[in-house]
């Protein structure tokens, strides 16, 4: 039985997830997510602001203090979209590492494969249908990852669209934000599905927060419960019902509905917009996956030590 831990550094939160790994299965023995906003005021200025870097420097403390309760055989910690377009990530970098060790940049491409890897980690055989394609709204980056058939290298593309940014340029101008998420996903879904796989049926498969606190809300949960999430889908009826209810709700009052604490409510309609968007191009159910980036993040790690 090997302990290891992973780390997403992400736009909007930052993720620790400690497990035991038997045979590619993950049993978690602790998870923690901390609200940073790393990405706040990243589009206009292109730097990590020192509010920002502050409440980094915290949450990856209280992370460096959970590890040290476990012996640990690998850690891989990653930073994402907001990192990446830092000009000033190698100063985050710096203060990070302090923290917790190495610290990796990924690519749009590599942070994909991650999020592949971790949601087919828990996604059961019977409901691995092909073509799949995994889509992870975060709050810097979309990332979408096509796998044909089992066999077949999956294609990947990363899009400049996130939860934090849509919110921060188009705040309740929802019509606005959906002409932007048009223009630039019906070029990217062409791409992706090149050879004329884009009129099949494909079984879509969605992780991050956005999916996953939709999936909560329509289960009506009073707290957040992994196992009822996983695997749970959402209809496009389900999905536009709730994005016309969070939109006429207040941030403050999306705040303060049940698995939306931390500052979730804030970009919420967002990433909401952005995931029915998809979904309305393709014509498809969406399946939730609880894992996705981070349990890649731990698995790579392992393979990689």
């Amino acid at each position: 039985m090997t302990i290891a831990c992973g780390i997403d550094i992400g736009t909007n939160s930052f993720r620790l997830l400690v497990a035991e790994v038997e045979d590619g299965h993950l049993h978690p023995l602790v998870h923690d997510l901390v609200t940073v906003r790393l990405g706040e005021g990243l589009g206009k200025s292109g730097l990590l602001v020192p509010a920002a870097m502050l409440r980094a420097d915290a949450a990856l403390a209280r992370f460096a203090g959970i590890m040290a309760a476990y012996p640990l055989h690998s850690v891989r910690a990653c930073a994402t979209h907001a990192v990446r377009k830092a000009t000033n990530r190698d100063e985050f970098l710096q203060r990070a590492e302090a923290l917790i060790g190495p610290v990796e940049v990924l690519s749009g491409e590599e942070e994909a494969r991650l999020a592949l890897l971790g949601v087919l980690s828990a996604l059961p055989e019977d409901l691995r249908r092909y073509p799949l394609l995994v889509v992870d709204v975060g709050g810097g980056s979309t990332e979408l990852i096509l796998q044909a058939t089992a066999g077949n290298e999956p294609r990947v593309l990363s899009l400049p669209l996130g939860a934090v940014g849509l919110t921060e340029e188009f705040a309740a101008d929802l019509e606005s934000m959906r002409e932007k998420i048009r223009a630039t996903l019906a070029p990217a879904l062409r791409n992706i599905f090149e050879g004329g796989m884009l009129g099949q049926d494909v079984s879509l498969v969605a992780s991050g927060g956005t999916a996953t606190s939709l999936a909560a809300l329509a289960l009506g949960l009073d707290r957040y419960d992994a196992q009822q999430v996983q695997n749970y889908p959402l209809s496009q009826a389900t999905v536009g019902r709730l994005v016309a209810w969070l939109a006429t709700l207040s941030p403050t009052e999306r705040n303060a509905l049940p698995c939306l604490a931390d500052g979730r409510g804030e970009i919420i309609v967002a990433g909401a917009v952005l995931l029915q968007e998809l979904q309305q191009a393709l014509a498809s159910p969406v399946l939730v996956s609880d894992a996705g980036l981070l349990e890649g993040i731990l698995l790579s790690g392992i393979t990689d030590s």
